[in-house]
């Protein structure tokens, strides 16, 4: 199945059933594109309804497995993801998200399901901007600790937890002035 969806070639009167898996050239721009490791099994199950002439809803399932490296050690971490989208194309979206008047007192509203209607959708470019939102920024596998290193002049006396306080210094020497008087 092609990933691009032309709303004007589709049924406006029944649900478009979609079962999406990707070419090995949209695996590759995924992968690059997310700065990925692998990824395999990605697929996009759902439908595309009409909810009036001029307004679709998407509602799909994403699944995936992704290899992202540690941020710390550099070896691989899995993520399984199965997550469950909803999406509302319609022309009053830009409308919704622009002409609110901001009178600084009044709650903003933002639908993040709530997209542009254009005449196609590309259910790649949903794959990726999911995807995006989902996996973790820095992924770290599990047990895996950042090490402490510390760079100093010779002899002078390295930074640490301790001697970074300086109200905990002051409180020292507080209370060793107190105790000579």
């Amino acid at each position: 199945m092609e990933s691009l969806l032309r709303l004007s070639e589709l049924n406006q009167s029944k649900p478009f059933e979609f079962h999406l898996r990707l070419s090995n050239q949209k695996v590759s721009e995924l992968i690059k594109g997310l700065d990925l490791l692998n990824i395999k099994k990605v697929s996009l199950v759902g439908s595309l309804a009409p909810l009036s002439i001029d307004e679709w809803r998407l509602k799909a399932v994403l699944k995936a497995n992704v290899k992202q490296k540690c941020v710390i050690s550099f070896k691989p971490v899995q993520t399984i993801v199965n997550e469950t989208i909803r999406r509302t194309f319609s022309p009053s979206a830009s409308q919704n998200n622009y002409e609110a008047d901001d009178d600084g007192t009044s709650p903003v509203i933002f639908d993040d399901s709530l997209h542009e209607l254009n005449d196609e959708i590309d259910l790649a470019e949903i794959i990726f901007e999911e995807l995006n939102l989902i996996l973790p920024l820095y992924p770290k596998i599990e047990g895996a600790e950042l090490g402490c290193y510390s760079v100093t002049e010779p002899g002078a006396k390295p930074l640490n937890e301790e001697n970074v306080k300086p109200f905990a210094q002051l409180s020292e020497l507080k209370d060793k002035l107190f105790k000579k008087n």
